[in-house]
């Protein structure tokens, strides 16, 4: 008995030991105050883990901030890491770190700026399926509004996809160039026609590693229960983009949420089924509400007779995540994306209006551990895939 209580004491003693809040006999122990910095409003401090790390014996410390931001632990002196992170479900929105400090008498405060944890990571959402072609179910009977793309994380922690949008060039790699909207390429900018955006509070689509959301133009059966086998049944999509307007061409399907519209030149969702006015994914970091009415540009339509003029928008090419260059093969002109989105581009079969309706898709190869190609290199990452498209079904 008395060697059981023995060995308890000794479990108990390595237990204390590795508590940041009880004192050691044997080591002195000081106050490190951490105080946690953001440039975001409203931030939830007590949400953040903090994780003191000494260097050299790998003995961790956990605490948790107050409402100021500031949290206290007490330690020997030493050298440390400190990590916060607003981990939440297991997933976190906000990351910052000291890779190495010093606290000593003279240095009992370590201050750690708060970013977005996506920047800190090497990769995070890619464009992974692309369906702009559409189906036919015969002569004069096209599949209209059945197009699609699925939005996949390739990072190996799970991250929340709210407030992530995604828009279209204003370019068309199918025309000559005018000169007007690929002189913003030298300016670090783009020129886009449509932008649109995941809603969400911050913490409501969160997405695991290896997996995807799926965003429809028009999220029904466009199958009608079949009877179109060609066709896509999008009723499963996790997001529908229908534009409000009175001369709409797609329904609302009240099942499936909608994309916020930051902005439509076109008062609709207008992709080109050729692809020939590709797609990029962004990450914005400013406000799309007052952003959009402040940088629009009126400039002639791409590709239109005439002289016709419409308020384009110009993005930051700084926003851009991910960007893929799809045409069709004997339409491809020149490229619009920059080099930097997009080494390369992808084609499908030339048939037809643009390549429109012969039931052709874009998709990543395979990569290790399960997830897919991403080396900004459209040639390299992207298969074309004919007649074999998944369908989401509700």
């Amino acid at each position: 008995m008395k060697k059981f209580t023995y060995l308890l004491l000794c479990v108990l003693g390595i237990c204390v030991a590795s508590s940041c809040s009880d004192d050691d006999d044997n080591v002195s122990l000081a106050t490190l105050t951490v105080q946690l910095n953001s440039e975001k409003e409203n931030v939830d401090y007590t949400l953040f883990q903090i994780t003191v790390t000494e260097l050299r014996s790998l003995m961790v410390y956990n605490c948790t901030a107050d409402d100021a931001g500031n949290a206290l632990v007490n330690l020997p002196y030493g050298q440390y890491s400190v990590v916060a992170k607003d981990t939440v479900n297991g997933a976190a929105t906000l990351y910052g770190s000291i890779e190495s400090f010093t606290f000593s008498e003279q240095n009992k405060l370590a201050e750690i700026n708060l970013v977005n944890i996506e920047s800190t990571l090497e990769k995070t959402f890619v464009l992974n399926e692309l369906f702009f072609n559409c189906s036919s179910n015969g002569s004069w009977d096209n599949n209209y509004y059945e197009e699609y793309f699925t939005i996949l994380n390739v990072s190996d922690v799970p991250l929340y996809a709210d407030g992530l949008s995604f828009a279209i060039c204003g370019d068309y790699n199918c025309v000559e160039d005018d000169g007007l909207k690929s002189a913003y390429l030298l300016r670090d900018s783009i020129v886009v026609s449509q932008i649109y955006s995941i809603p969400g509070d911050g913490r409501t689509y969160l997405v695991q590693p290896g997996e995807q959301l799926v965003i429809a133009h028009s999220a029904i059966d466009h199958t009608a229960g079949g009877t179109k086998p060609a066709a896509r049944n999008l009723t499963g999509a996790d997001f529908e983009i229908y534009v409000p307007y009175e001369y709409s061409m797609t329904t609302d399907n009240p099942d499936v949420t909608n994309v916020t519209v930051d902005y439509s030149m076109f008062q609709a969702f207008s992709w080109g089924y050729g692809g020939y006015a590709p797609m990029m994914l962004l990450r914005p970091d400013t406000d799309l509400s007052t952003y959009v009415p402040a940088h629009l540009a009126n400039m002639k339509v791409t590709g239109a007779w005439g002289n016709q003029m419409q308020d384009y928008l110009i993005i930051p090419q700084s926003w851009i995540i991910d960007g893929v260059e799809a045409a069709s093969a004997d339409n491809m002109l020149r490229k619009v994306l920059p080099v930097s989105v997009d080494k390369s581009y992808i084609t499908i079969a030339d048939e037809g209006m643009y390549g429109g309706f012969k039931n052709q898709f874009i998709e990543r190869k395979s990569a290790d551990q399960g997830f897919r190609m991403d080396t900004n290199d459209s040639a390299n990452d992207y298969v074309v895939n004919v007649g074999g498209q998944k369908n989401y079904i509700k």
